[in-house]
């Protein structure tokens, strides 16, 4: 009877997702001589008209002919759009009536950068040069700084402890501002520390391989192989894979009191999510 109970329940949870799935196809423009599954888009950072296919809509490949924008780079635009515009997406350079606020990135890629440059009071920042910003010790002039704080794919990346980071970007943003917040998240309760004990690490390469090797606190050497890079080795090696019941703890804790998740499909600029967690999350 147990058995057949789980049967029963995973059925139902197939068929919800099923229902799910073809409510999201049902919503998509339709037009004659268009393949089932394929999603036709006008990227809200370029404006140029795409088709991808929903079933491989990847998060971070370049899926835009026109600027190369990626899901998760127009999920920010799209998501950033509706907390400035009253809930409306609408595209890049269609933004008008900008409220007169004081806009920030965290190492935003050159093609975010560029684009809300052109529309906003933005300054693009980094770890490793000039403008410099260090998110986990903020420096007295970098207090109250900005109104908008955009952290997209960081964190995972941030020596530990992590929520150092958390703290300093909350000291960062003035009280009535927020936090645009993209990091890799997964559906658990905990956050994967690939590396638990890190403290004097280096990456060592041998015969083409990468491996870490840390010294922990108490003298002991580690080494870690298959590691996680992301778009390349050294600064971008990934330290931990967030869960996102753990990263709304961390903002909690840190100081922020509302946390708004942008799961919801936005269609018309190319925003399409297989699952609800690698998301934009809004703090403020």
């Amino acid at each position: 009877m147990k058995n057949l109970l789980s049967t029963r329940s995973n059925i139902t949870l197939q068929l919800g997702r099923i229902i799910q799935q073809l409510r999201h196809l049902s919503a998509l423009p339709k037009a004659s001589g268009k393949a089932p599954g394929t999603l036709h888009y006008a990227c809200n950072i370029c404006g140029r008209n795409n088709a991808v296919s929903l079933c491989t809509l990847p998060r971070d490949e370049r899926t835009c002919l026109g600027c190369g924008s990626t899901l998760r780079q127009r999920a920010l635009i799209s998501a950033l759009s509706r907390k400035l515009f009253d809930g409306k997406s609408i595209n890049l350079d269609a933004w008008t009536n900008i409220p007169t606020i004081r806009f920030k990135g965290i190492s935003d890629a050159d093609l975010i950068s560029n684009a809300l440059s052109q529309k906003l009071d933005y300054q693009n920042t980094f770890y490793h040069q000039a403008p410099f910003l260090d998110i986990t010790g903020p420096g007295a002039t970098d207090l109250s700084s900005c109104d908008v704080l955009i952290c997209s794919d960081v964190l995972e990346h941030v020596s530990p402890p992590v929520q150092r980071a958390f703290d300093g970007m909350r000291k960062i943003i003035r009280p009535d501002g927020f936090l645009l917040l993209t990091v890799p998240c997964n559906a658990s309760n905990r956050t994967t520390e690939h590396f638990p004990n890190l403290n004097d690490y280096r990456i060592h390469e041998h015969d083409g391989r990468r491996s870490l090797i840390n010294r922990t606190k108490d003298g002991k050497i580690e080494q870690f192989d298959n590691l996680i890079f992301h778009g390349g080795p050294g600064e971008t090696l990934e330290l931990r894979h967030f869960a996102l019941h753990d990263l709304e703890q961390h903002l909690l804790e840190a100081g922020f009191s509302t946390i708004e998740v942008f799961a919801q499909p936005d269609f018309e600029h190319g925003v399409y999510w297989h699952n609800a967690y690698s998301v934009p999350i809004i703090a403020s």
